[in-house]
């Protein structure tokens, strides 16, 4: 598998404005507009090992769940020959860092434009939308549940872009905060999910009833069934519990697949992977007002 360096566009772009002319500011912006906008005009290439069995999930969920262009699978060699082809996008996983990372710890879900710039590799293609997957080297099986929610996460993130160009440079805040749309659903939790020691009156102060600390097997359950006014919880972080990279938290209900929540931090000895309280204070804040 290929390493890309994730620079995810919202992260990005703002700080390439602040540096750029104004005028090379708006060549940036129009021509996001413009890829955005012009997605499902364009054939995307799904690229899969049809000996590994993530990818093979990675082509379940396409086949069962991609809507908004024409798609087809194709191998790494037949990727290889087309990455500079403008009329196509590619769907891939790839193993991912961050900028100050000084290893790839996890594993992406992204999709990429084709163009002229990936002859200088796969991390200078273009980004449109990129999410957290796995640890590297995961076996947990996790991937397999949230494959086709991601799915169609990534294609409302599309959707929602195309509506407003806006939404790539806020990226991550707009996601942030949606949680306040949480309205009357009740959150599934993994245990293993949080990243710091709690007592059940504490999260029955922040929650009320509207509540449930779960394992991985119930949330399985609930995203296979899309319960009604379910929201669940799914968290990617370095394996080994190492005090190194980045962990990301979502909540995601399982009917919709709405992302209501985003959020991300580095990992350190006062902040493990998992959500933190401050997290959790966040979430609850809809079910404390009401």
């Amino acid at each position: 598998m290929r390493i890309i360096r994730i620079l995810q566009l919202t992260l990005i772009l703002p700080i390439l404005f602040s540096f750029a002319s104004r005028a090379n500011g708006q060549e940036i912006f129009g021509k996001a507009k413009y890829n955005y906008r012009s997605f499902a005009d364009k054939k995307t290439l799904v690229v899969v090992n049809q000996q590994d069995f993530t990818d093979l999930s990675l082509a379940d969920a396409v086949k069962s769940g991609w809507k908004l262009s024409l798609y087809e699978l194709c191998n790494q060699e037949r990727f290889s020959k087309l990455m500079t082809d403008t009329n196509y996008f590619f769907l891939l996983r790839v193993e991912g860092k961050m900028k100050r990372e000084g290893e790839a710890s996890l594993e992406y879900l992204t999709l990429v434009k084709g163009g002229p710039s990936a002859k200088k590799g796969i991390d200078k293609m273009y980004e449109i939308v990129s999410m957290p997957l796995q640890p590297i080297n995961d076996e947990s099986g996790k991937a397999f549940v949230f494959m086709p929610v991601l799915i169609n996460i990534m294609q409302d993130h599309i959707i929602n872009v195309g509506e407003s160009i806006l939404r790539a440079y806020v990226g991550n805040s707009f996601y942030s905060n949606r949680v306040d749309n949480i309205g009357d659903r009740v959150l599934l939790i993994d245990r293993g999910d949080i990243g710091w020691n709690f007592s059940d009156q504490e999260i029955k102060e922040l929650f009320g009833d509207n509540i449930v600390i779960g394992d991985a097997s119930q949330i399985a359950r609930a995203v296979k069934d899309a319960e009604e006014k379910r929201v669940v919880s799914y968290t990617v972080s370095p394996a080994g519990g190492n005090n190194r990279g980045y962990s990301y938290k979502m909540l995601i209900d399982t009917e919709t697949h709405e992302l209501l929540f985003f959020r991300r931090h580095r990992i350190t000895q006062k902040s493990p992977a998992g959500f933190t309280q401050e997290d959790l204070k966040r979430i609850s804040n809809p079910y404390r007002t009401k």
